[in-house]
């Protein structure tokens, strides 16, 4: 038989998979005009989009460790705000906003290499080496902001900067002065959207090559990556830098999208995270590798204009924001229980009425 007389029959297991891009493509745009119309008709700030592209690296972090790796890391709570404080630092000691992306990557990346040091020298379990980490990582980022709890950026130039001046401009000359206002929102989503999108693209290329499928294979199945001759530390290693270094990307960017560094500024992170990659498994299913990279970032995008919402309908204060963010978390976090027994009450019904 030829070699694809099977994969081009219709009747192939290869012919739904191949629907799979259309489907997802359809729930990510009708999840796109749900969010659009949540925005539009109930008074949601366009600001919240950008807020959830800064975050949206944290949620493909967290997929890289709960989904991949299966390990149970939280440095991640850590590995942000560090990241955010070495980024602040920098630019108000003048060096390119620029720059600072790829430093706090790679002070990020540390972070999950010393989980993993942990981890495997000292043989401690992961979430307790991620939790000794973490802890120490509030002093380091104490030390890092020289023992201020806030760094502002008011007047340093962020890689925001030499775009806010000339949008304003041409909104305001071409829409009026009512656009002045969301002129910040409109440079923060684009520039944003553009640095995720390049840093989703090169890690969807990278678990294509021949390291990122042995990375893939130690998570599945770590006794057959052991037996082929691969080192397994060695990728737990890489894949703790790889999803704490986006952590710490996620960092800079947030810092640089609100105008200060705090020392609490990862409080809860790795919550969100979770969230968020929830979020965007349930709303997306996700097949293949690149689509779920999207979707975790997806996720966080969606769990921020959520939050947005629920403050506009309650017309809540700003104290309220821990409460509303817990509440939000628990809702993505029972979301897929509450389906698969909605779906299994479905199943029982249908019997009982055969």
């Amino acid at each position: 038989m030829p070699e694809n007389s099977f994969t081009n029959s219709p009747n192939s297991a290869e012919a739904p998979r191949r629907r799979l891009p259309n489907l997802f493509v359809l729930r990510l745009l009708v999840v796109a005009v749900v969010v659009g119309a949540f925005m539009r008709f109930f008074g949601v700030n366009i600001g919240s989009l950008g807020q959830g592209l800064a975050y949206s690296l944290v949620g493909v972090a967290v997929f890289i460790t709960f989904r991949i790796l299966r390990f149970p890391d939280l440095t991640v709570d850590g590995a942000f705000p560090i990241g955010g404080a070495v980024c602040a630092m920098l630019i108000v000691s003048g060096t390119s906003a620029e720059l600072t992306l790829f430093v706090a990557f790679m002070v990020g990346a540390l972070t999950g290499l010393i989980t993993a040091l942990i981890t495997l020298f000292f043989r401690v379990e992961g979430l307790l080496a991620s939790i000794i980490v973490i802890t120490g990582a509030y002093t380091v980022t104490l030390r890092v902001m020289e023992a201020r709890s806030n760094v502002p950026l008011l007047g340093e130039r962020t890689i925001l900067t030499p775009y806010q001046a000339p949008v304003r401009a041409w909104l305001v000359e071409n829409f009026g002065r009512g656009m002045r206002r969301q002129s910040n929102n409109l440079v923060e989503i684009v520039v944003f959207a553009l640095v995720v999108i390049v840093v989703l693209l090169f890690l969807t290329w990278f678990m294509h090559t021949e390291l990122g499928l042995v990375l893939r294979a130690a998570g599945t199945n770590s006794q057959a990556v052991r037996a082929f001759g691969v080192n397994h530390h060695l990728m737990i290693i890489l894949a703790l830098m790889l999803a704490n270094g986006l952590a710490g990307l996620s960092g800079s960017l947030a810092v640089q999208q609100l105008g200060f560094a705090d020392v609490s500024l990862g409080f809860g992170i790795i919550v969100r995270g979770l969230a968020a990659l929830l979020v965007g498994e349930v709303l997306l299913r996700p097949r293949s590798i690149g689509q779920q990279i999207l979707s975790a970032a997806i996720g966080m995008v969606i769990f921020d204009v959520s939050r947005a919402w629920v403050f506009a309908a309650l017309s809540l204060p700003t104290t309220d924001i821990r409460l509303v963010s817990a509440l939000v978390v628990l809702s993505a976090l029972a979301a897929p229980n509450l389906i698969d027994r909605w779906q299994e009450w479905r199943k029982k019904r249908r019997r009982s009425d055969a």
